[in-house]
């Protein structure tokens, strides 16, 4: 079962950790080890961080959240504080903990997500694994006021391309095995490389991005 955000609270969710700066020594499913002054602090993290923060070597600045529970203490980490930001606010809505948080930002990028909710775009919303109908609304109701007043999220360098072409060449890309937050974050680079360009274009450009990090 879900843990709920509310449960988490009464728990004692805390910020007491909000940064930590080392080196990545350890990797696995969700995670990664981070050296601090010979401390190893277990992190739990995007995918798409994971990857890109394994990918290259020296100290990695972290912004992490600490969660305290009866049983244990949890560390998340983001490489954005972006998503940190909306990663503090997910898990304040009733039946979102922290691990489906994670993975609502594994899938999407804050600033889709800040997008989707605010729009009210339930459609959006339950593409991603573990959101349907309920709490895409639940999401909207609860978060929607807060993203749209108190969230520091920087959209001056979203991409121009159109909405429903970004949507087809993510799209695409997922159905050729890609991640779904990989591909968003594929094809927003391609179109800040080389402007507005059509469907089949923008494709072919976001394919061979996505191929040469997969080398990397």
């Amino acid at each position: 079962m879900q843990e709920r955000g509310d449960t988490i609270r009464e728990r004692g969710e805390t910020s007491m950790i909000s940064q930590l700066c080392g080196e990545i020594v350890a990797s696995g499913d969700g995670f990664v080890v981070l050296d601090v002054g010979g401390v190893g602090y277990r992190v739990n993290m995007t995918a798409t961080d994971i990857i890109s923060l394994t990918g290259s070597p020296g100290k990695k600045r972290l912004h992490t959240h600490l969660i305290v529970r009866e049983d244990a203490l949890a560390l998340y980490g983001f490489s954005d504080i972006s998503d940190l930001s909306v990663f503090s606010l997910l898990i304040t809505v009733n039946r979102v903990g922290p691990q489906l948080a994670l993975s609502i930002l594994s899938q999407i990028p804050a600033r889709e997500f800040v997008q989707a909710v605010t729009s009210e775009d339930e459609k959006r919303l339950t593409r991603l694994s573990g959101i349907g109908p309920r709490n895409a609304k639940r999401l909207i109701l609860e978060l929607k006021d807060r993203l749209t007043g108190h969230l520091p999220i920087d959209t001056a360098g979203s991409p121009s391309v159109p909405g429903t072409v970004r949507e087809d060449v993510t799209g695409a890309l997922v159905a050729l095995g890609f991640p779904s937050r990989e591909s968003y974050d594929a094809v927003d680079e391609t179109c800040r490389r080389t402007g507005q360009v059509d469907t089949q274009g923008l494709l072919k450009a976001s394919l061979q991005l996505l191929k040469e990090r997969k080398k990397i």
